[in-house]
């Protein structure tokens, strides 16, 4: 079982998830594609991927624009465990 941190948010009508990586998931276009398609099925909303030390966001651009101006201390973190 594997641990992640994950912020399910509601802005402007749209639900989405942002979830804590490692920043060289963000670099990987495999890794990367792979986890949002697998965390937006998990979650039921669009989810979007943040590299947990440099704070790179990857995922759809109306998401990543609007994080843009959200400090990620601002986001309503939790921790999931996923099997």
């Amino acid at each position: 079982m594997s641990t992640w941190q994950v912020a399910l948010v509601r802005e402007q009508g749209v639900t989405f998830g942002v979830v804590s990586v490692r920043d060289s998931v963000i670099d990987s276009p495999s890794q990367r594609d792979d986890l949002i398609r697998w965390w937006t099925m998990k979650l039921g909303c669009p989810a979007v991927l943040i590299g947990a030390q440099r704070h790179r966001t990857y995922g759809r651009q109306d998401i990543v624009r609007f994080l843009r101006n959200v400090h990620p201390s601002q986001l309503p973190w939790r921790k999931m465990n996923v099997a």
